[in-house]
């Protein structure tokens, strides 16, 4: 070495000396301009330790007695081993390429082989710290996890909560941070979908060089193929090159919100070790907050971030058992919480294994005096009520969807329904509406109750009493679960309705967590709202009872399911969602007039594309055999007022309907549907306008049985073929968006207007 860079190297030798087992802290720039950082470079010490620099090029080393850095490398630059100063390390680019390409096979072949072929049972320590201008949120988990052939991932939290805090929500149970398996097709943070770089569908969207090797390790850089891929990552890793696992991987994002992530591997077992991540405000343009809903309380950024947040989570993964007797969790849940209102003492934490649980200074009492002074608590709670479509108050949760409602035959319905929460009981339920219908000047109201048989399979057994109003050729399906909107946009066009009176027992029962049921029995008194009879027998029937036992079965095989407290959540949702149905009326059981068989079934499936689309297609099937009222029959979903001009007919379009369609134009006894929806990525104008665009094709196919039977009404089938096309471009401001379609094939009108559907959207969720 000449005298020069010994003597340029002394002072960080003496530096190292001095700050022996405290952390060094410096930045990474390029040399020819020093405003440009390295993020991603690699520090080597000399005992074979690696650390990164962040996506700011910043880097702190907590070195051991006597270590010291050997070298600093980085793709595109030349290896560094030399060091003039500490603070500041400049790397030159290297003139010309210093990395080499690795083949792909060599990155799935890694993947591959990076866990043992065993279960395994080991523990868990998470401290989630979001700093902001206001109190610190401190969101902290103690965790027992178990990987198993038969059920993946599960864990059952010994203890959780946020200082401050004294009731758990699903959303701190449910919401991953960051990624425990790096070899699954995507990878969640905060919600938010990104391409795994490591599994064999994906690795062909990444390039991979080899940036440093020697004996012991090889270093790996990998970046997305093309520039703008937003849902990529670019990283480093280490590759232990006596085992063939990751050492350690380092990922960072600077996007929507910047994003550095780094896991530590256990070279024998092939799991994750410990991770370290830090999330800071980026461009803007996404929401990341626990709990949303303008709470400021653990929010890192909202749509123009302010900067001033940052979220640091620390996470250990530790006594490890690898066996094949290991069994899983008796409980089919991927997250498991006994006790929801477990109140976790702060001497618990200071006790736990891992010092970083409690290396934090907060004033306990006046965070919890800024709790109860904005009243956090209760803001939590009714938020997470929100996704669910209710607002509690008290013991009761106000069901949102039975506010306002609007349609032809009622006008303008009022109404309120409300169903009591766990407050009151975990294992009891009382609920009821009433609705006023302007228009048609009645009151409609039912009454609901409860009792929770089996937590674990959610079996409920229910009585219920409506009497109401119900759209002809409405097929429900028992299992379908709630999608919450305030405003529902096809029930507005609605014209043809008929009464009812009902009451009846159910029984709702999980077979597994991805197989619920529901079977129904119910005596149900109809009568019409318009002057329709059905010919039965040389009878005619306006006013009619039924006698019906109805069966229903959703499978989503690929969803995961949480239980918390007594109550069971969907943790994580990925598609087939399969439903399926059969109804039977009978005809002299309890004075029923008419017997006739209803089969239905429908699978939903979403394909996500690489770059942020998105497909989903949606096949239905419905037949029904036997002597069927018009009521009991099926329609297609038609969402087209029977009016002359496009103008007159633009109103609200609605999820999954025909557009074109007419109501009341056809009704069928034997129905099969298709639609298929593509989805772009949003158009980012600005953060807080960012529309979509997205292209809808729909079908339908039917026809119907005795059509002769159907007194006082007009129709057509659907035995030709039903096509429409058309796309939405949705979110242009506050939700509101427009929706255009046109009807084509055996079905098109003679006047070209009569075909198009023009209509505004609203999707809008809080």
């Amino acid at each position: 070495m000449k005298i020069q860079h010994f003597l340029g190297f002394l002072p960080f030798i003496i530096a190292l000396n001095v700050n022996a087992q405290s952390p060094i802290k410096g930045k990474i720039v390029d040399s020819s301009n020093s405003e440009k950082n390295i993020h991603n470079a690699v520090l080597i010490t000399d005992q074979q330790r690696y650390f990164f620099s962040n996506s700011l090029g910043e880097f702190s080393v907590q070195l051991r007695q006597g270590e010291k850095i050997d070298r600093l490398v980085s793709k595109g630059y030349q290896t560094l081993d030399t060091f003039s100063e500490v603070s500041i390390l400049k790397m030159t680019p290297a003139k010309s390429e210093n990395s080499k390409r690795i083949n792909r096979d060599e990155i799935d072949f890694i993947a591959e082989n990076q866990v043992m072929s065993t279960n395994f049972s080991f523990k868990s320590q998470s401290k989630t710290l979001i700093s902001s201008s206001e109190f610190d949120f401190v969101l902290r988990k103690d965790i027992h996890l178990k990987l198993t052939e038969e059920e993946g991932l599960q864990r059952t939290y010994k203890a959780l909560g946020v200082d401050g805090l004294d009731e758990v929500v699903p959303k701190l149970v449910n919401r991953d941070i960051n990624p425990f398996n790096w070899f699954q097709t995507y990878i969640e943070i905060f919600d938010h979908e990104f391409v795994s770089p490591f599994h064999k569908l994906r690795t062909h969207l990444y390039d991979f060089y080899s940036i440093y090797e020697d004996a012991d390790v090889k270093i790996i850089s990998f970046e997305p193929l093309k520039k703008g891929f937003q849902r990529s990552f670019k990283g480093v890793l280490i590759l232990d090159k006596s085992t063939s696992k990751l050492n350690s991987l380092k990922a960072t994002l600077d996007g929507d919100f910047k994003l550095d992530l780094v896991t530590n591997f256990h070279l024998e077992t092939g799991l994750p070790e410990k991770t370290q991540l830090t999330i800071n405000p980026g461009a803007g343009g996404t929401k990341l907050s626990f709990f949303g809903g303008g709470l400021s309380f653990g929010r890192i950024q909202k749509k123009n971030p302010d900067g001033e947040a940052q979220l640091t989570h620390q996470q250990v993964y530790y006594d490890v058992m690898a066996n094949d007797t290991v069994s899983p969790f008796p409980k089919s849940f991927s997250k498991i919480l006994e006790d929801k209102n477990q109140e976790v003492p702060e001497e618990y934490w200071t006790d736990v294994e891992h010092s970083f649980m409690n290396e934090f200074e907060q004033n306990t009492s006046e965070l919890k005096a800024y709790i109860k002074e904005e009243k956090i608590e209760k803001r939590v709670k009714r938020i997470s009520s929100f996704d669910g479509g209710y607002l509690p108050v008290s013991i009761f949760d106000v069901d949102l969807t039975r506010l306002f409602k609007a349609n032809s035959y009622e006008g303008i319905r009022l109404g309120v329904g409300v169903i009591t929460n766990e407050s009151f009981s975990e294992k009891f339920r009382l609920g009821g509406f009433t609705a006023y219908g302007f228009k048609d000047e009645t009151v409609k109201y039912g009454f609901n109750g409860g009792m929770l048989l089996d937590a674990d399979s959610s079996t409920w057994l229910n009585a219920f009493y409506d009497n109401d109003i119900e759209e002809v050729g409405m097929n429900n399906y028992l299992t379908d679960q709630r999608v919450y909107s305030l405003f529902e946009p096809r029930l507005v066009n609605i014209t043809f309705f008929y009464k009812y009176e009902k009451y009846g027992l159910s029984l709702q029962h999980n077979f597994t967590p991805q197989l619920m049921s529901e079977f129904k029995v119910d005596k149900n008194k109809i009568s019409q709202t318009t002057d329709y009879a059905f010919l039965n027998d040389g009878n005619l029937f306006d006013d009619y009872d039924l006698t019906t036992a109805t069966f229903g079965l959703r499978w989503t095989p690929n969803y995961t399911y949480s239980k918390i407290g007594k109550r069971i959540y969907i943790n994580d949702k990925s598609t087939p969602e399969v439903s399926a149905q059969v109804s039977q009326s009978f005809k002299g059981v309890m004075d029923g007039d008419f017997s006739f068989t209803k089969l239905s079934a429908k699978i939903d499936y979403d394909i996500q594309h690489n770059w942020g689309s998105h497909s989903s297609i949606e096949l239905g099937g419905d037949v029904g055999f036997g002597d069927i009222p018009l009521m009991q029959t099926f329609h297609a979903f038609p969402n087209s007022p029977n009016k002359e001009t496009i103008l007159n007919r633009f109103s609200v379009a609605g999820v999954k309907s025909f557009e074109t369609m007419y109501f009341n134009e056809f009704f069928s006894t034997k129905l099969a549907t298709l639609h298929l929806k593509h989805t772009l990525p949003p158009f980012k104008i600005t953060n807080t306008i960012q529309p979509e665009l997205v292209l809808l094709s729909r079908h339908a196919i039917g026809n119907f049985d005795n059509p002769e039977q159907h007194q006082n009404i007009g129709f057509n089938t659907l035995s030709k073929g039903y096509n429409e096309a058309g796309f939405e471009l949705n979110k242009l401001f506050f939700g509101f968006g427009l929706s255009f379609a046109y009807r084509y094939g055996a079905y098109h009108l003679p006047n070209l207007e009569d075909n198009m559907s023009f209509k505004f959207t609203f999707y809008l969720k809080l």
